[in-house]
C-alpha cells in the first residue's frame, strides 16, 4: 500500500485547548485513517517549523488526501502538508520511465 508523511502544525487556539485538556491524538488520527481505508504508521511530534508528522498507509493518494482534508477542515490546524513516499524500487521506476520519456523533452529556449 502507497505511504504518505503528513506534516502539519497547530493553531494557537488548538493548543491552548491542548494545555487545558491533553489527550492522545495517536487513537484519533489512527481513526480517522482507518474510517478510509488506511492504516496509520505512526504519529510524532517535532520541534521547528512543523508541531509533527503522520506516517500513513493509503490505497491511494485520493484516500491520503481524504484524511488529511477531514483533519484540515476541524480547524484545529494552521498549516497541513501530504507527500507521498516512495521507496527505493518506486524510485528505479520513476528514473527508468524519466529515461524513456527524456527524448520527447525540450528544455525552453531550444
Amino acid at each position: 500500500m502507497p505511504r504518505f508523511v503528513v506534516f502539519f502544525s497547530y493553531t494557537a487556539e488548538t493548543w491552548s485547548r491542548m494545555i487545558d485538556q491533553p489527550g492522545d491524538r495517536t487513537a484519533a488520527v489512527r481513526a480517522a485513517a482507518e474510517a478510509a481505508g488506511g492504516r496509520l504508521e505512526a504519529l510524532y511530534w517535532m520541534l521547528g517549523g512543523h508541531d509533527g508528522l503522520v506516517l500513513l498507509e493509503a490505497p491511494d493518494a485520493e484516500t491520503a488526501a481524504a484524511v488529511s482534508v477531514t483533519s484540515f477542515s476541524s480547524g484545529a490546524l494552521g498549516h497541513l502538508e501530504t507527500h507521498q513516499l516512495l521507496d527505493q524500487d518506486q524510485l528505479l521506476t520513476v528514473l527508468g520511465r524519466a529515461r524513456e520519456v527524456r527524448t520527447a523533452f525540450r528544455p525552453p529556449g531550444t
